[in-house]
C-alpha cells in the first residue's frame, strides 16, 4: 500500500496538472481587472462632461468596444427630471448677442420650444 500512495503523490506533481490552476487564477485576475476598469469608467461618466472627455481623450476606442457603453452613458445622464416636472432655468444670449434671454422669463405667459442641433 505504501508504493500506491507514493504513485499518487508523484502524479500530483507533473507540470501539467498546475495548468488548469493557473488558467482559474488568470480568469479570476482578468475578471478582477475588467471589474475595475468597468467601474471606473461608469464613474467617470457620472462626472461632468468637461472631466468625462478629459479622460476619454486618452482611452482611444478600446472601451467602447469593451463595456456597453451606450446603456451606460444613458443611465449615467438620466437626469432627475420626471414627466410634468418644471424645466430647470438657464441663460443663453440671443443670436445677435444684444441680450440674454432665460426661459423662465417666458413662464407662464408663452410657450417655448427649444431646439438642439448642428448646422454644419
Amino acid at each position: 500500500m505504501g508504493s500506491v500512495s507514493a504513485t499518487h503523490d508523484l502524479s500530483q506533481n507533473r507540470p501539467g496538472s498546475k495548468w488548469p490552476i493557473r488558467i482559474g487564477w488568470l480568469a479570476a485576475v482578468l475578471v478582477g481587472f475588467y471589474a475595475l476598469a468597468f467601474a471606473g469608467f461608469d464613474c467617470a461618466m457620472h462626472q461632468p462632461p468637461q472631466t468625462f472627455s478629459r479622460l476619454m481623450m486618452h482611452t482611444g476606442p478600446i472601451p467602447f468596444l469593451l463595456f456597453p457603453f451606450e446603456s451606460m452613458w444613458k443611465d449615467a445622464r438620466r437626469g432627475h427630471l420626471n414627466v410634468g416636472d418644471e424645466a430647470p432655468d438657464f441663460t443663453l444670449p440671443l443670436l445677435d448677442h444684444s441680450a440674454r434671454v432665460s426661459p423662465s422669463s417666458f413662464r407662464g405667459r408663452e410657450p417655448v420650444v427649444l431646439i438642439f442641433g448642428s448646422y454644419t
